[in-house]
């Protein structure tokens, strides 16, 4: 009897040791399953990274591809050429459908036969078949134009930075739509080629803010300097204001307050002005002659009012 209860008594031992023993092995198989299925996922998503990493440079390589066409297409003027590089769905921050956008770009390149563009790549966003593409934009060319004083030759430059939004139609990338951040361009003639013009606006301003722009030019001391500043929305057909002339304080620094419009339109700050000097025809004789016109913008994104948007303490007013 006693040994059977010794028996008993070192079964009961044994018995949570096995447990313990059982226990042990079962987390050690367990352990070195979800060890074994854990470096599985790791090498698959290596893998996988891998795998997307090199679809990006191939994606990445076929969009470089795409604007360098699309850019010595450009440089053509070859506007069926380029229709077929935008989805019949475009549309950009302007609100410019396929149709209205390039019936503006077919009217520049009709005033000025031999703008020319380069383009620099700043970023890349490719997200499987759609991407969004950062650029920086140099234009340059020449504008022919019969006024009062005769024919003049103008030079256009304009620089800006805006987003393409891709899209992958049939295995071709084609622009889906476009966001222009900034946009700077200047129409100079005569004089007003070789002088430093500034126009300074705000990049972006809310619908109906006021903001204020300032012109600065470095005119000769012998120079007579008349311009306005003006807001012109961006639609089409084109909108452009008329807005008295000022004289150029002896700062030779020019400013406006203006208001931006309430029409979820984005719109240019616009200053035109005309530089005359005098010159000397003979004895006590002066006479005054135009040196040299220059037209100056800078787009103003205006973002409009959203009237859904609520602070807490509206909603608590409201409720009360």
């Amino acid at each position: 009897m006693f040994i059977l209860l010794k028996i008993l008594y070192f079964s009961d031992i044994l018995f949570p040791m096995k447990k313990i023993v059982l226990l042990s092995l079962l987390c050690f198989i367990f352990a070195n399953a979800a060890f074994q299925t854990a470096r599985a996922s790791f090498v698959s998503d290596k893998v996988s990274r891998m795998e997307q990493k090199k679809t990006e440079k191939r994606e990445a390589k076929e969009i470089k591809k795409f604007f360098s066409k699309f850019i010595a297409l450009a440089n053509k003027h070859d506007v069926e050429a380029i229709k077929p590089l935008f989805i019949d769905s475009y549309m950009n921050n302007d609100g410019f459908n396929k149709e209205i956008y390039f019936k503006s770009v077919k009217e520049t390149w009709e005033d000025c036969s031999d703008l020319t563009y380069k383009i620099k790549i700043l970023s890349m966003d490719i997200n499987g078949s759609f991407a969004n593409v950062t650029i920086d934009e140099v234009a340059t060319g020449t504008v022919y134009d019969n006024t009062e004083i005769g024919p003049l030759a103008g030079e256009i430059h304009s620089k800006s930075r805006e987003i393409y939004h891709l899209t992958k139609v049939s295995g071709q990338w084609l622009i889906a739509g476009e966001t222009v951040i900034s946009d700077e361009s200047s129409l100079l003639y005569g004089d007003a080629r070789f002088m430093n013009i500034s126009l300074l606006a705000p990049s972006q301003v809310s619908a109906s803010e006021e903001y204020t722009v300032t012109v600065k030019i470095d005119a000769e001391p012998d120079s007579y300097v008349v311009g306005s500043i003006s807001q012109d929305p961006v639609t089409y057909p084109a909108v452009n204001s008329d807005p008295p002339l000022r004289v150029f304080p002896e700062t030779q620094v020019l400013e406006r307050v203006l208001k931006a419009n309430t029409d979820n339109l984005n719109e240019y700050a616009v200053s035109s002005m005309a530089i005359s000097k005098t010159r000397n025809v003979g004895i006590d004789t002066m006479r005054v002659y135009m040196a040299g016109l220059a037209c100056i913008m800078k787009r103003v994104n205006v973002i409009p009012k959203n009237n859904y948007v609520k602070s807490e303490e509206e909603d608590e007013n409201n409720d009360m």
